[in-house]
């Protein structure tokens, strides 16, 4: 399986090297800040920085702060939409293989046709987006869902081969379904995997063996996954993902290669 990390410019030297040393991908996480994409000098700069590693494949985390695709007012559906298709141009400037996106489930709101409408609308627009950007795949991510069916149900929907699930671990293990449960559901459309570690209530990015989260048992479930899928490990810290490599080699849950 390919690992991924979340690159620093400030210390780009130093991720160079972790990505040469155990061949890991990058999931590039400046681009799904507002602040951010609305700074065009800064954003281009940051393009032009990494278009010179000559790069591909890596994966980008798209926005996700305040996106509705399924709002009823279709003004916010349409700036949600040109938000998302911001971050899939930028992919595709930086030739990477998929783009992240969250549910964004108000998972309070348990009314059918609150369901129905979140279902209808998301549907139509990654089927939109991923027609247009033919260069992509479009991994969509559990957010604080509080179980993996309507997930399934979105991605079964869809039914296209470019899009799939990106499971997060870490959120996962905040809902109250047991992981296992969430393979057993998501386990045909499973692309990308997250992993860190956190204590069951707060989602806290912690570096693996630090928390609750006994990877132990979830790496048989992922080796089992047919889609040979993408692992970020999601940890800003460039020692706590040194760290959190370690743990996965001292206790043989996986190779890097």
């Amino acid at each position: 399986m390919k690992y991924h990390i979340i690159p620093n410019l400030d210390q780009l030297d130093e991720y160079l090297s972790l990505s040469k040393k155990y061949n890991l991908g990058f999931e590039y996480n400046e681009f799904f800040m507002p602040d951010f994409l609305d700074n065009e000098d800064k954003a281009v700069k940051t393009i032009l920085e990494y278009q010179s590693l000559n790069r591909k494949n890596d994966t980008l985390h798209g926005v996700f702060f305040d996106i509705v695709l399924d709002s009823m007012d279709k003004k916010i559906r349409d700036i949600s939409l040109e938000r998302v298709k911001s971050s899939l141009r930028v992919a595709s400037m930086l030739k990477c293989k998929g783009v992240v996106f969250h549910t964004n489930y108000i998972t309070w709101m348990k009314d059918e046709n609150y369901k129905n409408r979140w279902l209808k609308y998301n549907k139509e627009a990654y089927l939109k987006l991923i027609n247009e950007f033919k260069d992509l795949e479009i991994y969509i991510e559990n957010m604080f869902d509080l179980d993996p069916y309507l997930l399934r149900d979105l991605v079964k929907e869809i039914n296209h081969e470019r899009i799939g699930v990106c499971l997060d671990i870490a959120h996962a293990n905040i809902s109250k379904v047991d992981i296992k449960e969430w393979f057993n559901v998501l386990r045909p459309y499973i692309k990308h995997i997250h992993i860190n570690d956190n204590d069951g209530i707060i989602d806290s990015h912690m570096e693996l063996g630090k928390g609750n989260i006994n990877y132990k048992e979830i790496y048989p479930l992922i080796k089992e996954l047919k889609n040979n899928p993408t692992i970020l490990i999601e940890i800003s810290d460039i020692n706590k993902v040194k760290n959190s490599i370690e743990y996965i080699l001292k206790n043989n849950l996986d190779t890097f290669n």
